[in-house]
């Protein structure tokens, strides 16, 4: 299991789990220390042992990682499109492609 706290990167758990879900990547949204809102959380949680149970291997590892960063990037971007709208309103624009 891996936590990561996202708050140097500028994004939220929430967030980043909405456009991971698009990309079907699944992540978690989880609270860190620090968390103003349970329901907006900084964190992402991700679960190594059911990646290893399909067969991956270090490589791959890395490539997630890369998929990763790529999702956060594109969280960072549409986040500043979006200018501070709601989570609702994140959501609906990730969800309508």
């Amino acid at each position: 299991m891996c936590l990561v706290d996202l708050k140097n990167k500028g994004v939220d758990g929430a967030r980043l789990q909405i456009v991971l879900d698009f990309a079907r990547i699944y992540m978690n949204k989880n609270s860190v220390p620090g968390d103003k809102s349970a329901l907006v959380p900084v964190g992402m949680r991700l679960g190594a042992p059911s990646m290893t149970t399909r067969g991956l291997v270090e490589k791959d590892f890395v490539e997630i990682a890369h998929l990763l960063d790529r999702g956060v990037e594109m969280t960072k971007r549409i986040k500043e499109e979006l200018k501070g709208k709601k989570l609702a309103e994140f959501k609906e624009y990730v969800m309508s492609g």
